[in-house]
């Protein structure tokens, strides 16, 4: 399937072989609640679900070089509102849902040329809606949900685990100072940085907190960040970059720019669909790919290339 760019997004193209922001296309399948992470060079978006099944195991493919899509290895369980993260030449899918078996604590592993992906590890505590990143070679998994239903109150999680792929061996990591599910977790600069989510207390929040290694507690960075859930957030050119998301007014198009030492925010340039759930990858300095998710009365197929630059005030 050929990932299309228009006239005018074509002829932006520059060394890079990006475009800039405009429409790109679409997934081969509307969905919300994936999960995306890119890997030498191409893009993997897995899992989700739409209204014609509740979760889903395929695994779509972008070659960024070509621009066209294909399909992978499907995950050995179907799952949404899970992360996806690349560590050593492989894909990791970490936590989610499923209709069939609720909470996933199982942790699966593939790598381009294997056929079909492994259970290799279990999370300690099966949650949705956790942030996941790779700090230093390990998988880190904070927050999320814990809970039987959306009324369990008890179901928010603080908890922060730690896992060695070389080892096999999971330790604790201090526990965020908020509770939450629908967060983002990026890595920057060699710290973790926890953005956003939700909370039954709270509601929706923009509170960031901030770790490295070697700490015993998560700090709260002071910042203005719009409060939001289901959002995706990337690092780029030593600030964080919040995209879309979800609150009370239903998915949001907008973007801000987080610079961590000064808690400053812009706003950059909004999406051109206002969507949550869905997935986002850097693609250069200044650019990130946004696709799929949940968009006003439905589910969306869309992609896009972004430019994270502030606007001018």
């Amino acid at each position: 399937m050929a990932w299309r760019f228009g006239l005018a997004a074509a002829m932006l193209i520059g060394a890079s072989g990006l475009a800039a922001q405009a429409p790109q296309g679409t997934l081969p399948l509307a969905r919300r609640a994936l999960a995306a992470t890119m890997m030498d060079g191409h893009v993997y978006v897995a899992g989700g679900w739409n209204a014609a099944a509740t979760q889903y195991a395929r695994v779509d493919e972008l070659d960024i070089a070509t621009r066209r899509w294909a399909p992978a290895p499907p995950l050995g369980i179907a799952r949404s509102q899970h992360s996806l993260v690349a560590v050593d030449g492989a894909l990791w899918a970490v936590g989610g849902w499923s209709a069939e078996r609720g909470l996933i604590a199982e942790i699966e592993r593939w790598a381009p040329g294997e056929r079909a992906w492994r259970v290799v590890a279990r999370l300690p505590t099966p949650r949705r809606e956790p942030g996941v990143a790779v700090l230093e070679g390990r998988i880190v998994v904070a927050g999320g949900f814990s809970g039987s239903s959306d009324a369990d109150v008890d179901g928010y999680s603080d908890a922060v685990d730690v896992y060695d792929p070389r080892s096999g061996s999971w330790s604790q990591g201090p526990a965020l100072g908020v509770a939450r599910r629908g967060l983002a977790l990026v890595t920057l600069d060699g710290s973790l940085y926890a953005l956003c989510g939700y909370n039954a207390w709270d509601g929706y929040l923009g509170t960031v907190e901030r770790w490295s290694p070697g700490e015993d507690s998560w700090r709260t960075i002071a910042t203005a960040l719009t409060p939001r859930t289901w959002a995706s957030a990337i690092a780029d050119r030593g600030d964080l970059v919040v995209l879309g998301g979800f609150d009370a007014g239903g998915p949001r198009a907008s973007v801000e720019r987080l610079n961590v030492e000064s808690g400053r925010v812009c706003a950059a340039i909004p999406l051109r669909q206002a969507r949550a759930w869905f997935g986002a990858v850097a693609l250069a300095p200044g650019r990130a790919l946004t696709m799929g998710g949940e968009r006003a009365g439905g589910f969306s197929a869309g992609v896009e290339i972004n430019r994270l630059a502030c606007t001018p005030n």
